[in-house]
């Protein structure tokens, strides 16, 4: 046990003494540069832009106006329909990715198939087709008008509700997705004796 111990901290160097690895290091050196240019620089670029006055002195005026006013609530607003499509995201693809996980493997591909294939479609084509199915005379106004419910039809476009219905359809195949990769690999059994 000591000897393990004792002979990890060299390996690092072992490791870098190689001409096989500097060799590698040497050649990934050009794209890290090129990476750190392109990414880190205009990042920290802005953020040094951020900290000046227009006569080039340092202030934080910026980030006080920022958080101040309506630039405020329209950041809480922004987090609270961040967190609403997360919760729904996780709530729906929960639901969808257990179902799917349930099927036999031919049905889940099918199923996995409906579910992914609308992300390819254009965010306009999409955003066209949650109007049609949400307006005033959409599909499901019509449906609930039809079933009596009071207060039919509902306003579900241009407010908050048409948003997080929007950005939930969006970020849904990713949560399956990622939720179904996770759900296959659980043991039925595990379920079972729970």
């Amino acid at each position: 046990m000591v000897a393990l111990t004792a002979t990890a901290p060299a390996r690092p160097r072992k490791l870098l003494a190689s001409r096989r690895t500097r060799i590698g290091i040497l050649y990934a050196l050009p794209v890290v540069v090129y990476l750190l240019m392109l990414f880190v620089y205009p990042i920290f670029s802005t953020l040094l832009l951020s900290l000046k006055n227009t006569d080039g002195s340092f202030t934080l005026h910026w980030y006080a106006e920022a958080l101040s006013g309506v630039n405020l609530s329209v950041l809480f607003t922004t987090l609270r329909i961040s967190a609403e499509t997360a919760l729904l995201s996780l709530v729906f693809g929960f639901l969808l990715a257990n179902a799917i996980s349930r099927l036999k493997p031919l049905w889940a591909g099918l199923a996995m198939l409906v579910v992914v294939v609308p992300h390819f479609i254009s965010a306009l084509v999409r955003t066209y087709g949650w109007i049609i199915l949400l307006g005033d005379k959409g599909l499901v106004n019509e449906s609930l008008a039809g079933m009596k419910l009071p207060g039919a039809p509902y306003r579900l476009l241009y407010n908050e509700i048409g948003v997080v219905i929007g950005t939930t359809s969006m970020m849904l195949p990713y949560t399956v997705l990622l939720l179904y990769g996770v759900m296959r690999g659980v043991d039925r059994r595990l379920l079972a004796a729970a």
